[in-house]
């Protein structure tokens, strides 16, 4: 059977532990505590403690502690298990009625951390004037229309030209429409060579509780029911010239806590379109969908017959053809 910690918590808070002590060891009490030799070392001076007030033991001179539960692993050599169920019955607690399913469980958990971020100080981003941005040159982006995004899209998304810093850029809203900040891409291909990253936000970032482009795209997000998260705004440019227009870019491929409370605030379903030479089964990506698909429905979109070139290639999604993006998005596959 699986517990989780609230339900241990309960237990060894429950469990009179200095009761059940009083039967196994000659406890003296001095001062708030009591105390007896402890049987895992050379213990000349009573040096095991029990408090009342904590419910816990604790040796001075070796270090061992822990509550209830621990201590009849610990003294009595009781297996987990074994040990949860007698200290359950020490303590009048009804297991069966304490303990939910795993998804019950993670609920909890997960309601405690949102409850968290709530208390924490909100960030609010500067609401930039509209001038930081109008400033930059509206021009052709040949290099984004020769990769088969349309002149019409790019001015809906509002891409422009840092001439002085040779960067595409585009603004970044908040979901209300603000202006947030403004990112480049470099245009140099040896950037690496330059010291330059390949992305840059020309203001401070703060919290990452957006998505790029769903100030335009929400209208559809709510129409499709599904939201599409794509690394990049370049992706959901393309989508969006194909008629994809539910669609965001989360910047990466991991999502902050706001992330995916902004994601689960939508009640949509999701489709994670990252690059492909992304593991979602591994790290921040996986525990990421791990939280999601509890709460909602998620789909992946995976290069399983290398239609992008496989991980190596570092493809989006949407790099090849529409005829490529379909039958990846038509085989995307749902996480259970």
């Amino acid at each position: 059977m699986k517990y989780d910690n609230e339900t241990l918590e309960q237990i060894n808070n429950q469990a009179d532990l200095v009761s059940y002590a009083q039967d196994v060891f000659d406890l003296t009490p001095r001062g708030n505590d009591y105390f007896t030799h402890c049987p895992f070392h050379e213990d000349k001076t009573p040096s095991l403690s029990f408090s009342r007030s904590a419910n816990s033991f604790y040796c001075f001179s070796c270090g061992i502690s822990g509550k209830m539960i621990g201590f009849l692993m610990k003294f009595e050599k009781l297996s987990f298990e074994e040990a949860v169920q007698k200290a359950s019955r020490l303590a009048n607690i009804d297991l069966n009625s304490l303990c939910h399913s795993e998804t019950i469980s993670f609920l909890r958990n997960y309601r405690r951390t949102l409850q968290s971020c709530k208390q924490q100080t909100k960030y609010e981003h500067p609401i930039l004037p509209k001038s930081d941005y109008t400033k930059f040159k509206q021009t052709e982006i040949k290099q984004w229309l020769d990769e088969g995004i349309e002149q019409e899209v790019m001015d809906l998304f509002e891409i422009r030209f840092d001439d002085y810093g040779n960067r595409i850029v585009y603004p970044v809203y908040d979901i209300n429409g603000n202006l947030i900040n403004i990112k480049g891409r470099t245009l140099y291909d040896n950037y690496k060579q330059l010291g330059l990253t390949k992305y840059m936000n020309y203001y401070k970032v703060g919290v990452m509780d957006y998505f790029q482009g769903l100030n335009i795209t929400l209208p559809y997000v709510r129409q499709e029911r599904e939201i599409i998260v794509f690394e990049s705004i370049k992706s959901v440019m393309k989508a969006y010239g194909w008629g994809y227009r539910n669609s965001v870019s989360a910047e990466k491929h991991t999502l902050t806590p706001e992330q995916i409370k902004l994601l689960l605030s939508l009640k949509v379903d999701i489709v994670l379109a990252y690059d492909s030479d992304v593991d979602y089964f591994h790290g921040a990506t996986y525990e990421n969908i791990e939280v999601l698909r509890r709460l909602t429905n998620v789909y992946i979109i995976t290069d399983k017959y290398k239609l992008l070139g496989g991980s190596k290639a570092k493809n989006s999604p949407v790099d090849c053809d529409l005829d490529v993006w379909e039958e990846l998005y038509y085989d995307k596959r749902k996480v259970v």
